[in-house]
């Protein structure tokens, strides 16, 4: 018995220390990292939920934006630029309650795979990034489930089979309670007040991920995929008294919701194909009230009301058809075509009407609203693209993966093409090192109007046009990859150039423009590069230490606001992060990260000019000329897992966001001392945040 168990350790450790090998051989392009389902859902749960594009924020290379938000600035990227696959359809919305949860739903995650460079031609329409998520399937023999409760949510995680070993179904289910914690608090409020002013208001979000998979036989297999996630948020206000009232509301919903249907199947020995069809939707709705008006025998009458919404929507319907190709030992052929229809649409609606109105206006008192200039804008476009790429081994130690992406997207005012060549070359040094290098380009034909930095329901997507045309880069990258041990040690650069990028020239608003939005915005150009320091230690089921280090540089050129280059807002030069995962007892699991990076950089007055007693003119020297401070915190999480005597889990988490309470500045001023005399002051607003979350798996 005890030589059966020794010879099962055994054979374990080498299988593991084959598959690294073996990935490592097998991964030809750079800036590729792979993570799967089970690693995500064991990071820090900043308010008890495991979030994927926080746990992307933490790799080198990615810069975060905004704390607690889901930005991903990929390789100097502005963060509208990387491409998010959910089952291979394209998720235009990842984020819920403006960033703070991304809409992947960590329970229903198989695998991602994260390319920051090195893009196989099989992937287009973005220039930073390709976030590529794959849910589970469920499982053909046995029903399983997940139910866990964390500090504002909670999530159900159901699988098994419908027709056993053919059919099975795997759903994931995520809501807020939000809105439910809000009543006791409106309610004391309210009581407080007597009632007057009264509150309303809350916030809610869900999201349905589901997955059927049918196999017909061992080499033909269906899948249908379907996603739905809504937010919704509301607040108001009403002050009533015996004369008059007045009411204030703002109502606001968004979501996404995507649906496929994929076969896949094995034509022989050397040759399988996916063929799938798609759709997929963002839309929002973004809208206020304002009313007042007096109180007649119980009988409002509004003296002066109006109302504002705006309404975004882009859908695609779209086809693809992937082919693999073994021709000999030598070769991996990819090939593939897709088309897509785009429809992107906005729309405002403005009515206001009262008395006060009827006063003033010319049209004897009719309800009136304004229509005089158009509200919205429609574009319709296709998409057609064809790609085709090798994966040539040319000797043991030498790997080329070689392809090209072409591409045409055309709407009623103008059609462009975009060739895309794309290249890796992998050298196996020895069986522990290789060095890689590669080249890409990318083409992106649309942009995200938004004349905010912070992702909020008000941005829209809009289509290149003659005058905002399609956004190319470039990048080359390198490096040396070494899997010593139980280590794994990579150092990688990149140069990047990026061309046809939009940055917003208008006023402050919140609304951003909607008709002839091009005006609002200004062309230029930008470049990054950097390096990267990623390392590693791990014994398998028991500990997993990671330091990254990045060193990157960002500009910008907007001819329109400053004539030469100036550093881009999220150039963080330097960036750490530390990562660790410990399963040091039976039943105990702890994981931590430490953060650290350079701060953000804003536009700060650099001279103010006296031109009186009371006025005063600021001189800006650049655009983004000024750093905040650096940021820094320390995440921790502890895991507590009992096995019941059925075989289910209990399972408790203790997570701990921002350890040390260090208030990381979000925005700074000038202030004016006592003495007349300016002086730049931070601001923090996240503190530490406690989350306990309790969870049982069946």
């Amino acid at each position: 018995m005890f030589a059966q168990e020794v010879e099962k350790r055994d054979t374990l450790d080498t299988s593991y220390v084959t598959a690294v090998k073996e990935k490592m051989r097998n991964t030809t392009q750079t800036g590729l990292m792979r993570l799967d389902g089970n690693k995500l859902r064991t990071t820090v749960a900043a308010f008890g939920t495991p979030d994927l594009i926080k746990s992307l924020q933490m790799l080198p290379g990615v810069a975060a934006g905004n704390e607690l938000m889901s930005g991903l600035y990929v390789h100097g990227g502005d963060g509208n630029d990387n491409l998010f696959l959910l089952d291979g359809v394209p998720l235009y919305n990842v984020a819920h309650f403006g960033g703070f949860f991304s809409s992947f739903n960590t329970d229903m995650v198989e695998n991602l795979d994260f390319y920051k460079s090195g893009f196989p031609a099989r992937f287009g329409g973005r220039l930073s990034s390709v976030v590529d998520v794959e849910t589970s399937e469920g499982n053909m023999k046995e029903y399983h489930g997940n139910f866990s409760l964390g500090l504002i949510d909670g999530r159900l995680q159901v699988e098994g089979p419908i027709v056993m070993e053919k059919t099975s179904f795997n759903i994931g289910l995520r809501r807020s309670w939000m809105d439910v914690i809000t009543v006791p608090a409106l309610l004391y409020v309210n009581h407080e007040n007597g009632g007057n002013p009264k509150a309303s208001g809350g916030y809610a979000m869900w999201d349905m991920n589901a997955r059927v998979t049918h196999k017909f036989s061992k080499d033909s297999k269906l899948n249908a995929c379907f996603y739905w996630g809504r937010d919704d948020l509301k607040a108001g206000i009403k002050e009533v008294d015996s004369e008059s009232f007045m009411d204030i509301g703002l109502r606001t919903n968004w979501g996404s919701l995507t649906s496929s249907v994929a076969w896949e199947a094995k034509y022989g020995p050397k040759v399988n194909g996916k063929l799938m069809a798609y759709f997929t939707r963002s839309d929002s709705d973004v809208g206020y009230t304002f009313d007042v008006g007096s109180v007649k025998e119980k009988k409002e009458d509004s003296m002066l009301y109006f109302s504002d919404d705006e309404i975004c929507d882009v859908n695609d319907t779209g086809i693809k058809y992937d082919l693999n190709w073994y021709p000999n030992s030598s070769n991996h052929v990819r090939a593939g075509a897709s088309v897509a229809m785009h429809n992107y649409a906005t729309g405002r609606k403005y009515e206001q009407k009262g008395t006060l109105f009827e006063l003033f206006d010319e049209t004897d008192g009719k309800d009136k609203t304004d229509n005089a200039a158009p509200t919205g804008e429609k574009y319709l476009a296709w998409e057609p693209a064809v790609y085709l790429e090798d994966e040539i081994f040319l000797a043991y130690n030498f790997t080329l993966n070689a392809g090209v992406r072409m591409a045409l997207f055309g709407t009623s005012r103008k059609t462009w093409p975009s060739i895309e060549p794309r290249a890796a070359l992998k050298w196996l040094i020895t069986n522990d090192i290789c060095a890689k290098l590669s080249y890409t380009r990318m083409g992106q034909f649309i942009h995200m109007v938004s004349a905010m930095y912070i992702d909020l329901p008000t941005n829209s997507w809009m289509p290149s046009t003659p005058e905002a045309g399609p956004m190319v880069s470039d990048q080359v990258a390198g490096g040396l990859y070494f899997t010593p041990g139980n280590f794994k040690i990579n150092v990688e650069g990149w140069y990047k150039t990026m061309e046809g990028m939009l940055a917003y020239n208008g006023a402050n608003a919140f609304y951003p423009p909607l008709v002839n939005w091009e005006k609002s915005f200004t062309s230029g150009s930008g470049k990054s590069y950097g390096l990267e320091l990623e390392t590693t230690y791990s014994i398998p089921n028991k500990l997993e230490l990671s330091a990254y280090y990045t060193l990157s540089w960002s500009w910008r050129q907007f001819d329109a606001y400053y004539m030469f280059p100036f550093l881009d807002r999220n150039d963080n030069r330097h960036k750490v992060n530390l990562v660790g995962n410990w399963n040091f007892a039976e039943g105990w699991f702890m994981s931590f990260n430490w953060s650290w990076h350079t701060g953000n950089r804003i536009t700060m007055p650099s001279h103010i000019i006296r031109t009186g007693d009371d006025y005063s003119t600021s001189v800006y020297e650049s655009p983004f000329n000024a750093k905040l401070p650096d940021y820094h915190r320390l995440d921790i999480s502890l895991d507590r897992k009992w096995v019941l005597f059925n075989g289910n889990i209990i399972h408790f988490n203790l997570s701990v966001y921002n350890v040390y309470n260090h208030m990381n500045a979000s925005f700074a001023m000038l202030d004016k001392d006592e003495n007349g005399n300016y002086r730049g002051m931070a601001y923090g607003l996240i503190p530490i945040i406690p989350t306990l979350s309790v969870g049982y798996k069946f």
